[in-house]
């Protein structure tokens, strides 16, 4: 138990002395939703933080085919009353995903929701749609080191070369 204690003493002291972390690019993408050709197809990001101010980062959300090629795209900064939204119509049934492009800088955003949502023109089945949380940094409270980046839902995170 004591050798515990002091290895995670040493770790934070270790962490508090390193430099900034380097920034990086991050794409969050939504598992893929399938249906069928002409569905509407809608992915939104909102900032669901409403303590902290509005981001003021411009972030890039996609809306991918099966195959990973981009159907459509827009460009802005979101806020908790004014969500960043594209909509298109699936080229197949092949699933299609949502991916959001988070620059460096994103931190300011304290709890995005990604959200896909695909619709056919038939009466059933309901509309289906996936979703995550982002979480992007969040600070430590006692050493004020960012802590590492936490999805929740349905999204794979990875980092970008730019």
């Amino acid at each position: 138990m004591r050798a515990l204690v002091m290895m995670a003493l040493l770790w934070g002291v270790t962490a508090a002395a390193q430099t900034a972390p380097a920034s990086y690019t991050v794409a969050v993408t939504t598992q893929p939703l399938v249906g069928a050709a002409g569905d509407t197809v809608v992915a939104s990001v909102v900032e669901a933080g409403t303590l902290s101010a509005p981001s003021t980062v411009r972030m890039t959300l996609n809306i991918l085919d099966e195959r990973g090629v981009v159907l459509a795209t827009v460009t802005g900064t979101v806020s908790a009353g004014a969500p960043l939204r594209v909509s298109t119509r699936a080229p197949s049934s092949g699933g299609v995903r949502a991916q959001l492009i988070l620059p460096p800088g994103a931190e300011q955003m304290s709890a995005g929701v990604l959200v896909l949502e695909r619709e056919g023109r038939e009466d059933p089945p309901p509309p289906k749609s996936t979703f995550c949380e982002i979480t992007v940094y969040a600070k430590d409270p006692i050493t004020g080191m960012p802590e590492p980046v936490t999805i929740l839902g349905a999204c794979t995170v990875e980092p970008v070369e730019r």
